[in-house]
């Protein structure tokens, strides 16, 4: 490969998107001890928080943005307010994802 190459796994897998994992991560593990849960669901609830804050990467601020409010101009693209919102995200997302998903499975039901 030469430098003009664009590597899509580097470009996908770079440092900032393994930040927004690891603080999704921190995320599900405060979840999880706060709840007090087994090991097994808090890996769960911490592989979830992880792959989520990772999935929904820089547009984190954007979702947080109900809970957090308006951001000053500039600082959603922060990396100190990215890590942030990857933590909301990783708090928060195992709740939305069961509450989603109980909400489509009560649809089908009535």
């Amino acid at each position: 490969m030469n430098e003009k190459d664009p590597n899509l796994w580097l470009q996908v897998f770079d440092q900032r998107s393994g930040l927004l994992a690891v603080f999704g991560a921190l995320g599900g593990m405060v979840r999880s001890a706060t709840i007090k849960t087994s090991w097994r669901e808090g890996v769960r609830v911490t592989f979830i928080g992880s792959a989520t804050a990772f999935g929904v990467g820089v547009l984190s601020p954007y979702l947080v943005r109900p809970w957090v409010g308006e951001l000053p101009a500039g600082m959603s693209g922060a990396l100190g307010t990215l890590c942030a919102s990857a933590f909301i995200v990783g708090l928060v997302a195992v709740t939305m994802i069961e509450r989603f998903l109980d909400d489509k499975s009560q649809e089908g039901d009535g």
